[in-house]
């Protein structure tokens, strides 16, 4: 009797061991909405709702681990590779089940809720983000190292990005201000606002966004307007490569002081307007691109 007692209290005890471990295991992470996700291991099977949601996930390590992305995740090249599962209007469901994800991770402005909530109702955790910052990144890296598994490949990378940040920072943060205009297209002629992560870009180079205090995110505005603030730099978003077909117009603005000194500049797109690793590049750019107005 007294071995059988024994023997029950040591099983009792390994369950309780076994339970404890179970729950230490448990891995919590809070989205940008305030909902904090409950993974019982880190998701080996993730599915992507967007580029910049891809790039984070391959730059701490866990690439590999997507099974889905959205249409625009093209970078890096493994992520060309990916099921496509999503693009910015509508989600293939059906496709997104069949690959059995333990974790969608999606991206609020981006998806919308109309997605986001109609994956929920299928029953897969999803976990939203809503990266508004340059300063929330290092933070979007550890969350997202959490849920993977590469808890500590993604701190490295994390303080690596910070340090960028207040290098960049601590380099322009005295300099002239300098006027800025970011276009997005031509006709019509678009922009972004003060609340958007590219205007972030342009403070930390020591720019002024000249459509900062507009109302909309993405501001429609006229020519008027543009040369009536006379923007001493005018950024395009594009390449060399993909130059686009009306970035050659703005010669015609020659009472413009961006275009009269000629300091109209593209930088791509993707490295500006995603949340992720490489908007440091096209910070980088940025900044040398404001620099360059102020010593002409």
């Amino acid at each position: 009797m007294k071995n059988l007692t024994c023997s029950f209290g040591l099983i009792v005890l390994l369950a309780a061991v076994l339970c404890s471990f179970s729950l230490a295991a448990e891995i919590s992470v809070e989205d940008d909405f305030g909902n904090s996700l409950v993974l019982e291991q880190p998701a080996q099977r993730i599915i992507s709702l967007a580029p910049n949601i891809t790039e984070v996930l391959f730059h701490i390590g866990a690439g590999e681990q997507i099974v889905g992305a959205d249409e625009y995740s093209n970078y890096p090249e493994q992520a060309k590779g990916i099921v496509r599962v999503n693009n910015h209007a509508a989600a293939n469901y059906e496709l997104i089940l069949s690959l059995q994800p333990d974790l969608v991770i999606a991206w609020q402005s981006g998806n919308g809720d109309k997605i986001i909530n109609r994956i929920r109702l299928l029953g897969i955790p999803v976990f939203v983000v809503e990266t508004r910052s340059l300063e929330d990144i290092p933070n979007l890296f550890v969350r997202f190292g959490a849920l993977s598994g590469h808890v500590e490949n993604a701190r490295q990378k994390a303080e690596s990005f910070s340090q960028r940040l207040s290098l960049l920072r601590d380099q322009n943060s005295a300099k002239p201000e300098v006027r800025t205009f970011y276009q997005i297209w031509d006709e019509p002629l678009i922009t972004l606002n003060g609340k958007h992560m590219v205007s972030s870009v342009i403070e930390l180079c020591g720019g002024r966004n000249i459509f900062a205090d507009a109302i909309p995110l993405v501001p429609y505005v006229n020519i008027e307007s543009v040369v009536a603030a006379d923007p001493q730099v005018i950024i395009a978003g594009g390449s060399k490569e993909e130059k686009p077909h009306w970035f050659n117009r703005w010669r015609k603005w020659g009472k413009v002081s961006a275009v009269r000194n000629e300091h109209v500049y593209l930088i791509g797109a993707d490295l500006m307007q995603r949340h992720s690793v490489r908007l440091l590049e096209g910070a980088e750019l940025m900044c040398d691109y404001l620099q360059r107005a102020r010593e002409k």
